[in-house]
C-alpha cells in the first residue's frame, strides 16, 4: 500500500505532487502541509499534527472533508513522525514524503532520520522535491537512472564500506566516512548501477 505525506516545507511543482497523489492509496497532509493540498485543490484523508503551523481557518474548511489526528504541542515525537505511524498503522508499506525539504535545517534532518525510522517499521520511505530524491540503502541493490544523471552515496552512519558498478567514478570496497565527505557528485554511465555497502547509505539522486 502507497502512501502521499506532504510536509510544510518547499512545495513541490503541480506535477509532482499530482502524480504522487494519482499513485497513492492514502494521502496525509501534515500539519501546515495542508495549505500545499490546498493550493492543488485536492482533499487529504488524514491531516496529522498539532496543528501549530496550519491556518485556523483553512483547518476548519477541511474538517468535514479528511480525519483529523491531532497531537498535543508538548510532545516526543514530531509531527512528520507521527504522520509515519499513522501511514504503517493503516497499512502502508510504501511512503513518499514531499515538503520536507526547504526551510528549517533541524527540520530537514529529523526527516532523513525518518527513512530508518520507517525502515524499522517496515515500509519503505523515500523524500523527493523538485530536485532531488532521497532513499535509504543497505546490502546490494539495483539503482536505475539516466546517463549523465548525478547520484551521491552519503554514509547514514560512522562509515559505510562500498563498492559500485555503472557509475562514472568507480567505488572498490571505498570507506566512505562522516568525518570526510566523499561520494558526492558521481554519475551513471548508463541506465543500471550496482552498489553494494555494508551498512546504511543515503542515496540522492538529482532530478536533472
Amino acid at each position: 500500500m502507497k502512501a502521499l505525506l506532504v510536509a510544510s516545507g518547499l512545495a513541490p511543482h503541480r506535477g509532482l505532487f499530482l502524480r504522487a497523489v494519482r499513485d497513492a492509496d492514502l494521502t496525509i497532509a501534515i500539519d501546515g502541509g495542508l495549505r500545499i493540498f490546498q493550493e492543488y485543490g485536492v482533499t487529504p484523508h488524514l491531516i496529522v499534527g498539532d496543528m501549530d503551523s496550519v491556518d485556523a481557518g483553512l483547518l476548519e474548511s477541511y474538517r468535514e472533508k479528511s480525519i483529523l489526528v491531532t497531537a498535543p504541542a508538548e510532545k516526543n515525537e514530531t509531527d512528520t513522525a507521527l504522520a509515519v505511524d499513522e501511514a504503517v498503522e493503516r497499512g502502508a508499506d510504501q511512503i513518499l514524503l514531499l515538503g520536507a525539504t526547504g526551510g528549517r535545517i533541524d527540520h530537514l534532518l529529523s526527516n532523513l532520520m525518518l527513512l530508518k525510522y520507517a525502515m524499522n517499521k517496515g515500509a519503505i520511505l523515500t523524500m523527493e522535491d523538485d530536485e532531488q530524491e532521497i532513499s535509504l540503502h543497505r546490502g546490494t541493490f539495483d539503482l536505475f537512472g539516466n546517463e549523465g544523471q548525478t547520484i551521491s552515496i552519503i554514509p547514514m552512519n560512522k562509515q559505510a564500506v562500498v563498492t559500485a558498478r555503472g557509475l562514472y567514478y568507480p567505488l572498490d570496497r571505498l570507506v566512505l566516512t562522516n568525518e570526510k565527505p566523499r561520494g558526492v557528485s558521481n554519475v551513471f554511465q548508463k541506465k543500471h548501477a550496482v552498489i553494494e555497502s555494508d551498512d546504511f547509505v543515503f542515496i540522492c539522486k538529482d532530478k536533472q
